[in-house]
């Protein structure tokens, strides 16, 4: 149970990560002072990893089938990248400083 809370709360998080709505930081910001977590979403996902998050979203969606749990492109490319999910940016370029 708290594998797949832990999943779905980092999943909305690097969503709106993705989508450009909110940096990394200020997620985290958001979280834990708006919400009263005491870690934010993609701080807790880096504690864990971000490989070991994708991980557990492809375990997750392969066992359920459910597409809240399919990975995102976003957790996906960090992890590929060895990038931390609270790395500024929405992309790994951002952080990578590509064009």
């Amino acid at each position: 149970v708290a594998q797949r809370l832990l999943a779905s709360i980092v999943s909305v998080a690097a969503s709106i990560a993705e989508r450009a709505l909110a940096a990394p930081a200020d997620i985290d910001v958001a979280v834990t002072t708006g919400l009263g977590y005491p870690v934010g979403p993609l701080a807790w996902g880096d504690r864990i990893g971000a490989v070991r998050m994708l991980e557990l979203h492809r375990a997750l969606y392969a066992s359920t089938g459910d597409p809240r749990h399919r990975p995102t492109r976003w957790v996906t490319e960090r992890a590929a990248l060895g990038l931390a999910l609270t790395d500024p940016g929405t992309s790994p370029g951002d952080v990578l400083g590509a064009p």
